[in-house]
């Protein structure tokens, strides 16, 4: 296996680095009038997405996640950076038909256990509900923009109101123990899919957060309350406003992804249309970003990191 390295190479603003060129990477998308392939190109770098830069182990991995700020998993067909595509170190990879024989994968799958188990990140359905990381730096700003200001009462359904009393209740739990015990109003136990939409809303909320992987005897998860594992970051993010979180985290997305669309702000980050078209201008009257402006031939208007 080759050693987890890669050459060295100044670090830009926002804590990107360009391999190789003294050049601020904002060189290459200086305005709305840069083309489509343009921004590829440099998303290649900032994504990872070629085999100098692609992602080798856990190492490079916690670079990527850091530098990115947040990142999805496996999936890169939304807007964002993905792990799995880094460590590919290519654009457009395609999802091998056997996942479990594929090095890619098992990598991803590893880190996605061991950098979290060592909370150097955050790992959860985050971004639409799929699997993702957050930095620790960033992961204030996500806590005060998903995580609900009072107590949930009647908000939740039975079967996440279940499991979070059972945190509430009872140290770290296994993905069995919550599935027997987490059930309400009589119920025997919560079937695997009613206990995944369950357990999926509570980790968009940061109210409930996967702790650990076992494998054995048996393969399962451990689960715990946000607030008992992040008591730091439950602390910071009180003191933030909404609007703060959502500038912030709109001023890194656009820094690493170099454009995105209204649309892509709102799905990602679960925002009001007009909350987000009021951080787009204010980051746009910062200079921060330019538009709205088209790519190209695609469709739709975006708006362009400057």
């Amino acid at each position: 296996m080759r050693p987890e390295t890669e050459p060295e190479s100044p670090e830009e603003p926002g804590g990107l680095s360009v391999p190789g060129s003294k050049r601020n990477l904002r060189a290459q998308v200086s305005s709305p009038r840069s083309s489509f392939e343009a921004l590829e190109r440099a998303r290649d770098l900032t994504f990872r997405r070629t085999p100098g830069r692609r992602v080798r182990g856990e190492t490079t991995a916690l670079r990527f996640i850091n530098g990115t700020g947040f990142c999805t998993a496996f999936s890169r067909r939304v807007n964002l950076p993905c792990l799995w595509v880094a460590i590919c170190g290519r654009r457009n990879p395609r999802m091998p038909v056997h996942t479990h024989h594929d090095y890619g994968i098992g990598l991803t799958w590893n880190l996605k256990d061991s950098l979290p188990e060592k909370k150097l990140v955050f790992y959860g359905r985050v971004f639409r509900r799929l699997p993702g990381f957050v930095s620790l730096e960033y992961l204030p700003y996500f806590y005060r923009l998903f995580a609900p200001e009072s107590p949930l009462s009647g908000e939740l359904p039975h079967a996440a109101r279940g499991i979070l009393d059972r945190l509430r209740t009872h140290p770290r739990q296994t993905t069995a123990q919550l599935r027997l015990y987490g059930a309400l109003y009589g119920a025997r136990r919560l079937s695997k899919a009613v206990f995944e939409k369950g357990i999926a809303g509570l980790q968009q909320r940061f109210l409930v957060v996967r702790t650990e992987a076992l494998y054995d005897p048996k393969f399962t998860y451990v689960w715990d309350l946000f607030e008992r594992q992040y008591p730091a970051t439950v602390k910071a993010g009180r003191k933030l406003s909404r609007q703060q979180a959502i500038d912030a985290i709109l001023g890194k997305y656009f820094r690493v992804v170099l454009y995105a669309s209204l649309a892509d702000v709102r799905s990602l980050f679960g925002l009001h249309p007009e909350e987000a078209r009021e951080s787009l201008a204010r980051l746009a009257a910062a200079g921060c970003i330019a538009g709205p402006v088209r790519l190209g031939s695609r469709p739709g208007l975006f708006w362009i990191s400057k």
